[in-house]
């Protein structure tokens, strides 16, 4: 299976000039969210290199961030503010963890985690293009790709986005809303990821969102098949509930895509990491080193191996 390459660490002129030219596309990554240390991501990179099959995996480094921290003006009720501003961490913490080690990839996910039953009855995508602008001002010389956890997103905005900044990797996430939107129908979600064409790196699979509830294998393994077929060219990466305790939920997934890319949160976190009250992951708590680097290596153990013949 062909996959579209993460970029290599970019120097601070790579960010600024989109005449660079477009970096190699073949690596594959594992995810942990909610990083702020750049020696723990140091960490990270170091137990997946003592494990890792292929050189081309690296870890992900990813941080949260949402619309309303991006945009500390827009005119909201200060309730919804506060409760934000307790799940999100501050502008100027957000690239905290960010490193310059070579086999890190340093991420924003700009999240609008509850889509339409939100308190704040957000838009769809509000101002896609504005936030991702913004998230390449707050994120820093080390910022390396953003995942869009927002429900299909106008794919002129992501396409725009992609011009000015080529050497960003992009990942989309398909989530429960965004599968509710299509009416659960494998076709037409193949059909929505068509229309952003190569604006978009990988598509990321992921049913649970931040709330830790494990992946069923034998749900994403039809559509990750018919995007293999139908969008070669696209990368595959499935969440849902991985951590240490529970890498055994990807084991039929990695048998048949071994270099699918994956991404950790909840279950990377200790037992009483606290939640908001509709269950997701306070982002401003951060991943334990301990539990990431045991989530990494037994990763590392399932994935990359040849396929059987």
């Amino acid at each position: 299976m062909e996959y579209r390459e993460c970029p290599v660490i970019p120097s601070k002129e790579t960010l600024k000039d989109k005449d660079e030219k477009v970096l190699n596309k073949r690596e594959r990554y594992s995810g942990v969210c909610d990083v702020y240390s750049p020696e723990e991501a140091r960490a990270m990179a170091d137990e997946l290199r003592r494990n890792r099959k292929n050189s081309s995996r690296k870890v992900m480094i990813g941080v949260m961030t949402h619309p309303i921290v991006l945009n500390p003006d827009l005119p909201i009720p200060e309730e919804v503010r506060k409760d934000v501003s307790k799940e999100f961490p501050a502008l100027e913490k957000m690239a905290g963890g960010f490193t310059d080690d070579p086999d890190v990839l340093n991420t924003i996910h700009i999240a609008d985690l509850y889509g339409p039953e939100g308190p704040w009855k957000a838009q769809k995508a509000p101002d896609v293009f504005k936030n991702l602008e913004l998230c390449v001002k707050h994120g820093g010389e080390y910022l390396h790709a953003i995942q869009l956890d927002i429900t299909w997103p106008e794919p002129n905005e992501i396409k725009k986005f992609k011009e000015r900044y080529p050497n960003i990797f992009t990942i989309l996430q398909v989530g429960k809303f965004a599968i509710k939107e299509v009416e659960g129908d494998p076709q037409k979600i193949v059909d929505q990821l068509r229309e952003y064409g190569d604006s978009i790196d990988h598509v990321l699979l992921d049913m649970s969102m931040g709330k830790g509830m494990g992946m069923e294998a034998g749900k994403l393994l039809p559509l990750l098949r018919l995007i293999k077929k139908e969008l070669p060219d696209l990368g595959l990466a499935v969440a849902g509930g991985l951590g240490p305790d529970s890498i055994d939920l990807l084991e039929f997934i990695a048998k048949e895509f071994p270099d699918v890319s994956i991404d950790a949160q909840g279950n990377v976190k200790q037992e009483d990491a606290p939640r908001d009250i509709r269950g997701h992951m306070i982002s401003t708590h951060p991943a334990d080193l301990g539990r990431s680097n045991e989530y990494i290596k037994k990763s590392c153990a399932m994935l990359d191996n040849p396929l059987e013949k």
